[in-house]
């Protein structure tokens, strides 16, 4: 059975309508503004800085989930029913003070853990934690608000929330970098956080001079946590075995400019993901309307792969040919050293986006426990993967290791998704 090409525009005219692909450009232009930005200021900082910028973003992906732990999902599942305005006004106002309990009792563990140097014996990384943590607890509150916003179909808005965002940081991170170097970069991400946050309250001012202030209501802490507590999970498991490598380096690898080196390879890796992603924020409302109709989701889904397959093997091709040579040309051979790592990397990372597809599918289907799964699995081969690599072939070896680590986590994803497709009615 074949979908029919005016179905096809309904669905597409649908989500545009909804402000889809507001939120779809918007996050395109967010990569490729922030890839320009990161070049920029490796320009300007030093190869070791920018090692140092990507082990403590690595600590704060991490940290981020834990602290937040989940409530910006639940509010986005819970606001997003058939609720009346004053329980969805409740269920945000107890999720973002749950967060801003959670955020701060372990931001406080963390300095004090840092004092003790349990994260990194690297002394400026020491100094620079508080700051460069300190969004645990701005960007989860933030993220509330977010998911808050788009459970309430607030998509164009959270589409320009997103931008101004991302735009303030980046701005700000350029100019105050160049000033001050790696300390500026982190005075200018805190910054922007804040200001968003200023933002949001201002958007939420109705609300906010009525009830939120109001003594919180206790027992809708087990409503979230029945939605937090698996999301939070699933994206700790992810995250960690994502950057398994970067939280590895600082306790096997001691030459910092090497490092620095590693993670420039890395940040330039976005390049490769910033289509597959594109095409997996495409796919999932679009799969997710024929979770019900399994031979029109199957066939959906093959036309979406191929499409994912050649996109990446295109841009991994392209990137390969243009990217040293480029990196060479404007950096006048400053991250010459990049290129080795780089050229593993990207072949590690782009068998990687072959599974955004499938990811997807997996999403759409309602099978949130297979992701759990493939994370775990991914979790426990490159803890010992990166491990051996690093101990005993150091950064190159790590590199290497992303190659097999892709591969686990494609063959990983797609025994599910066929597990997942055999279950469809």
């Amino acid at each position: 059975m074949k979908i029919k090409p005016e179905n096809l525009k309904k669905i597409l005219q649908n989500f545009r309508q909804k402000g889809f692909f507001n939120l779809l450009s918007a996050n395109m232009l967010i990569q490729v503004v922030a890839f320009a930005a990161q070049l920029f200021v490796a320009g300007i900082l030093f190869p070791d800085d920018i090692g140092r910028i990507k082990i403590i973003q690595t600590y704060l992906s991490i940290f981020s989930i834990v602290a937040g732990m989940g409530f910006s999902a639940s509010t986005l599942k819970l606001c997003s029913e058939n609720r009346s305005k004053e329980e969805q006004t409740s269920l945000f106002r107890s999720a973002f003070f749950f967060t801003l309990i959670s955020t701060i009792c372990l931001y406080i563990i963390i300095l004090i853990l840092n004092i003790f140097s349990i994260f990194t014996s690297d002394k400026l990384i020491q100094w620079l934690i508080p700051l460069g943590l300190f969004p645990i607890i701005s960007n989860s509150l933030f993220m509330v608000f977010v998911s808050y916003f788009q459970a309430t179909k607030k998509i164009k808005l959270i589409a320009n929330l997103t931008i101004s965002n991302k735009l303030i940081a980046i701005s700000a991170i350029i100019i105050l970098s160049y000033f001050w170097g790696i300390k500026g970069y982190y005075l200018a991400y805190n910054l922007s956080f804040i200001l968003m946050l200023i933002v949001c309250f201002q958007l939420f001012r109705s609300t906010i001079t009525k009830d939120f202030y109001q003594p919180l209501n206790k027992s809708l802490f087990s409503v979230h946590w029945n939605y937090a507590k698996p999301s939070m999970l699933a994206n700790l498991l992810s995250e960690s075995s994502v950057y398994m490598d970067i939280l590895l380096l600082s306790f096997f690898i001691h030459d910092m400019n090497e490092i620095g080196y590693y993670s420039f390879a890395i940040t330039l890796t976005v390049l490769l993901r910033i289509l597959p992603s594109t095409v997996q924020q495409i796919s999932i409302p679009y799969l997710s309307t024929l979770s019900s109709k399994k031979n029109d989701f199957i066939i959906v889904f093959k036309r979406y792969n191929k499409m994912l397959y050649v996109v990446v093997g295109v841009t991994l091709i392209i990137a390969l040919i243009s990217i040293p040579y480029l990196i060479h040309w404007v950096f006048g051979g400053k991250y010459d050293q990049s290129m080795p790592y780089f050229t593993l990397l990207a072949v590690g990372w782009s068998i990687r986006q072959l599974t955004q597809l499938q990811s997807a599918a997996i999403f759409s289907l309602g099978k949130i426990n297979f992701s759990v799964y493939i994370s775990l699995i991914s979790l426990a081969f490159n803890i010992v993967l990166y491990s051996i690599a690093l101990n005993f072939f150091g950064l190159l070896g790590a590199a290497y290791a992303s190659i097999l680590s892709g591969t686990v986590i494609l063959l990983s994803s797609r025994y599910f998704y066929l597990k997942a497709q055999r279950e469809m009615l």
